[in-house]
């Protein structure tokens, strides 16, 4: 009897997390991004992309999905000042090359960016001055 009821507490503590982070995902917001883009060192085609935050305690997680239904995760660890009004993705471009370096969820007063040196080590090369393209997000 006590072996049955710690299986049952076991598989009840295994699924919490799991149940836990289900109920952590927002309300995807959608880009569309008219160029092709690097995110996460993953070459990514201009469409229609669903972002959403699908991990509690971590809010710098962006999960990008595609309409074919690709999806891929995207850790964007800076901090800097958001605008809530402005929800946004935003890009470094170099060029025809543009990386994600920047991401303002709705209603936040925090945006999640890249570091300098990760965005600029996305490029192939980088003579110039690059420039900041920022693409609404809607509901």
């Amino acid at each position: 009897m006590k072996r049955i009821l710690a299986n049952i507490l076991m598989a009840a503590g295994l699924t919490v997390p799991f149940v836990a982070n289900l109920s952590a995902q927002t309300n995807p917001s959608t880009a569309e991004i008219p160029f092709a883009f690097v995110a996460n060192h993953v070459h990514l085609a201009a469409g229609t992309y669903r972002v959403s935050q699908p991990m509690q305690g971590a809010p710098s997680v962006f999960a990008l999905a595609d309409s074919r239904g690709g999806k891929i995760f995207v850790n964007l660890g800076g901090n800097e000042t958001g605008q809530p009004d402005k929800p946004s993705l935003t890009f470094a471009c170099y060029g025809k090359e543009c990386v994600l370096a920047k991401v303002t969820p709705p209603n936040s007063q925090v945006a999640y960016a890249a570091p300098k040196y990760a965005v600029e080590r996305s490029f192939s090369h980088s003579v110039g001055m690059a420039s900041m393209v920022s693409i609404k997000l809607s509901r």
